[in-house]
């Protein structure tokens, strides 16, 4: 795989976890699960956290333009919903950007964890009371599956930082030929 298709695969698995996330929304809408309750799409959503640190390392700034094209989608679907995705994104996606790039020189696993600490409960917080209204436990188990589910998209961090120095280096290497 080349650096510009690993880069299309980050951006295609970041805008299909928020479309994913915003339909599970539509379709199911809160639901409770071990006495949690929560938007259906936070379990897509935790994976969109993470992505969008990849996606970022990427893309650069570029990354807000993936999220402004799944809002517009959403849209088409539930003005609703996509007003509460965009709301809650731009909120939170800018805590995580400027986090994330606050900790450039940090490993992607300390950079990931700290942004999403940050940027997870005002997701939730923006999110569910604009689709849903004020919705305290909602709001908080949203955080806590966010958290969660971001918490098991790690393996994948670990196996994505070894193939991206691959790449990174494999390039450097055809260009210093």
């Amino acid at each position: 795989m080349t650096i510009n298709q690993a880069r299309w695969l980050t951006a295609l698995i970041y805008a299909i976890s928020i479309l994913l996330g915003n339909l599970f929304v539509i379709w199911f809408g809160i639901v409770s699960f071990f006495g949690i309750s929560f938007p259906a799409g936070a379990i897509w959503i935790g994976l969109t956290f993470s992505a969008r640190d990849f996606v970022q390392r990427f893309w650069g700034h570029r990354v807000w333009y993936f999220m402004l094209a799944c809002t517009a989608i959403t849209t088409v679907l539930s003005l609703q919903v996509a007003l509460a995705s965009a709301a809650a994104f731009l909120g939170s996606e800018a805590i995580d950007w400027f986090v994330f790039t606050l900790m450039k020189n940090r490993s992607m696993k300390a950079r990931l964890a700290v942004s999403n600490i940050f940027s997870c409960p005002l997701d939730s917080l923006l999110f569910v009371t604009i689709a849903f209204g004020f919705f305290w436990p909602a709001i908080w188990g949203q955080t806590l599956v966010k958290y969660i589910s971001g918490f098991l998209a790690w393996p994948a961090v670990n196996a994505s930082e070894k193939f991206y120095f691959k790449l990174v280096s494999s390039a450097h290497d055809q260009t210093a030929h």
